[in-house]
């Protein structure tokens, strides 16, 4: 009992040196937030005009899900693109793209004819590019695109809305565009020239393309685009 009134005392002897307890402090104002920078405005060295692909520097890729597995991925070897540009008013600009159907690569290595019996083309691409179940270019040579809006959505970006005709079949689409790159002299060209990437989802039975069905191939398509374009020189 001594030794704990003792110890009591000593706490109360302390308690009586520190003095009183110092009295709270209003907090600090907080600092208000920085204002946030408006985004500087780009400039683009190429300036306005009509461009078209360089089809040595571009790709035109569309991607269909293949068992529920991979991506199964088909390009296309000929086709060219046009470009009306206005870096001024992104909005005025317009684009139109033509694909020729006969032309695909489908990156099939193996004997097309020994896999699959009664086959009546010559190889996948003869089959994906004539056949009536797919695109039957002799029909329909010519798979186009032309756009009926721009309408910036960043920097550097813009949707695109356009009237896509495959197949015979023509449906609205919209590509998010990304503007990759320019120069005011192309290294060999000698001219100005810019750098587009473009991406979109179609679904193939919206177009006719419904021969095989969603379990082995997805009916959504999904286009990717990479395309140099070269400033058009006056003749």
């Amino acid at each position: 009992m001594k030794k704990l009134l003792a110890g009591a005392s000593l706490a109360l002897v302390l308690l009586a040196a520190c003095g009183p307890a110092p009295a709270a402090t209003e907090a600090a104002p907080t600092a208000a937030p920085e204002a946030v920078a408006a985004p500087t405005p780009i400039t683009i060295a190429a300036p306005a005009g009509e461009y078209v692909s360089d089809p040595n520097h571009s790709s035109v890729e569309f991607k269909l899900h293949h068992l529920g597995l991979s991506f199964y991925t088909l390009k296309f070897k000929t086709f060219d693109a046009a470009v009306t540009f206005d870096p001024a008013n992104i909005a005025a600009s317009n684009v139109s793209a033509t694909i020729k159907a006969a032309d695909i690569l489908a990156g099939y290595p193996s004997d097309y004819v020994a896999n699959h019996t009664g086959a009546r083309f010559k190889s996948w691409e003869d089959d994906l590019a004539n056949s009536t179940n797919f695109l039957d270019a002799g029909k329909y040579p010519t798979i186009t695109f032309v756009s009926t809006s721009v309408t910036p959505s960043g920097e550097r970006s813009a949707t695109v809305t356009g009237d896509l005709t495959l197949k015979g079949v023509t449906k609205p689409v919209t590509l998010d565009v990304t503007f990759s790159g320019e120069t005011a002299s192309h290294a060999f060209a000698k001219v100005p020239a810019l750098g587009f990437s473009a991406t979109g989802t179609i679904k193939r039975s919206d177009f006719g393309l419904d021969y095989l069905p969603p379990a082995i191939v997805g009916d959504d398509v999904k286009i990717e685009i990479e395309s140099d374009f070269i400033r058009k020189t006056p003749a």
